[in-house]
C-alpha cells in the first residue's frame, strides 16, 4: 500500500514538472520570436534608409546627362524618375524605392513678390490671376487680401497695405507671433500669416494646394517648359481664367510632345499653339532652363519604410572648368 502512494505521488510530480517545463518552453519561444522580429525590424528600417539614400544619388546622376540640353524640359529622363523600365537598379535586393524629382524652377517664386525687388509688380499680377485663376478659383477680394497680407510679411516697413496685416493685426488676434518683414526660409511659414489655412496651402477635393505650386527656392525666373499647369495659365495677362486654363493644356500637349524638345530653348514655342495670339507673356519673368530641383523618395524593405525629401542645385557645367555636380541645399528624413 506505502509503495503504491509513493508511485502515484512521483507520477504527479513528473506531471507537475513537465507542466511547468513545457509553460516555461513556450514563454521562451515566445521572447526569443519578439526579439528576432525586433532585430528584423530594425534591418528593415536601416535597409530602407539606405535605399533612399542610394535613391537620392542616383536622382542627382539622373540630373546630370552625359550631354548637357539646350532647354530643361518635361520631357527628360529625370521627369520620368525612378521609372523602372528606364533605371535598373530602382529595385534593390531587399528593398524598393519610389519617388519623383520636381523642377522648383517651374513654380511661382514666392519671395519674388518682395516689394524691394526688380519685376515685384508683374510678379504680383502673376500670383493675383494664380489665386484667381480656373485651378484655385478664390473671390478677386479674397486674393487681394491674402497678397496684401503676404507682401506686409515680407516688406520692412510697418505700414499696412489696403487689406494686409502688420504687427497690430497679429497681437490683435493673440497669435504668439509678430510678422517676419523678411523673405520665407519655407512654405510652411505661410500658415503663419492672415488669410492663408490647411485647406488653400493642402489643396481640397479636386482644388490643388498652394505649397505644389510655389517654392522659396531658385533664381526668381519661372521655367515654363515645367511650370505646372495652375502657374502656366497665370503666367499671360489679356486672358480670362477659362481662356488661360485652356491654353495652358494645350501648351502642355505642345512641351511634352519628345518631337517638340529641340524647340523649347525657346520662348518663341509659348506662340506656337492655337489660343495663343491674345496672350502677353512676361517674357522678364521667364526662362527655359533650371537649376533647383526637389527630391522626394520613400524606400521600403519589409514592413519598414524611410521617406526622404531633398533640394539639389545642380552646378553649371562650364564653371572653373569642372564636371557638372549637383550640391544638396536641404535634406529631411521623414
Amino acid at each position: 500500500m506505502r509503495a503504491q502512494g509513493t508511485g502515484g505521488a512521483v507520477l504527479l510530480f513528473v506531471l507537475a514538472l513537465v507542466a511547468l517545463l513545457a509553460s516555461l518552453a513556450v514563454t521562451t519561444i515566445r521572447t526569443a520570436q519578439v526579439e528576432v522580429f525586433a532585430a528584423y525590424g530594425g534591418i528593415y528600417a536601416r535597409q530602407a534608409r539606405g535605399t533612399v539614400e542610394s535613391g537620392l544619388l542616383a536622382a542627382a546622376a539622373v540630373l546630370l546627362p552625359a550631354k548637357p540640353a539646350d532647354s530643361d524640359n518635361l520631357t527628360q529622363d529625370w521627369a520620368f524618375f525612378p521609372d523602372l523600365a528606364s533605371y535598373p537598379g530602382a529595385t534593390f535586393l531587399d528593398g524598393h524605392i519610389s519617388g519623383r524629382i520636381e523642377d522648383e524652377s517651374g513654380k511661382f517664386p514666392i519671395n519674388a513678390l518682395h516689394p524691394g525687388l526688380a519685376d515685384h509688380a508683374a510678379y504680383q499680377a502673376v500670383f493675383l490671376r494664380l489665386l484667381t485663376g480656373e485651378a484655385l478659383a478664390l473671390p478677386e477680394d479674397r486674393a487681394k487680401a491674402l497678397l496684401a497680407a503676404l507682401v506686409d510679411w515680407l516688406d520692412a516697413d510697418d505700414q499696412t497695405s489696403p487689406g494686409g496685416a502688420e504687427d497690430a493685426a497679429y497681437a490683435a488676434a493673440q497669435l504668439p507671433y509678430r510678422v517676419r518683414n523678411n523673405s520665407l526660409d519655407t512654405l510652411g511659414e505661410l500658415l503663419l500669416i492672415q488669410g492663408f489655412s490647411h485647406d488653400l496651402l493642402n489643396g481640397r477635393d479636386d482644388r490643388p494646394g498652394l505649397l505644389s505650386l510655389l517654392t522659396v527656392w531658385g533664381s526668381g525666373l519661372i521655367n515654363v517648359n515645367t511650370a505646372p499647369l495652375p502657374v502656366l495659365a497665370a503666367l499671360p495677362s489679356g486672358q480670362s481664367a477659362a481662356q488661360a486654363a485652356a491654353l495652358a493644356r494645350s501648351l502642355d500637349a505642345y512641351r511634352r510632345d519628345p518631337v517638340r524638345q529641340g524647340e523649347l530653348a525657346s520662348l518663341v514655342w509659348l506662340t506656337k499653339t492655337g489660343g495663343s495670339d491674345s496672350a502677353q507673356w512676361p517674357s522678364n519673368l521667364l526662362t527655359t532652363r533650371s537649376l533647383y530641383y526637389a527630391v522626394t523618395l520613400e524606400g521600403r524593405s519589409g514592413a519598414a519604410s524611410t521617406r526622404l525629401f531633398a533640394v539639389l542645385k545642380r552646378d553649371k557645367a562650364h564653371q572653373s572648368g569642372k564636371p557638372p555636380s549637383c550640391t544638396v541645399l536641404y535634406r529631411e528624413l521623414r
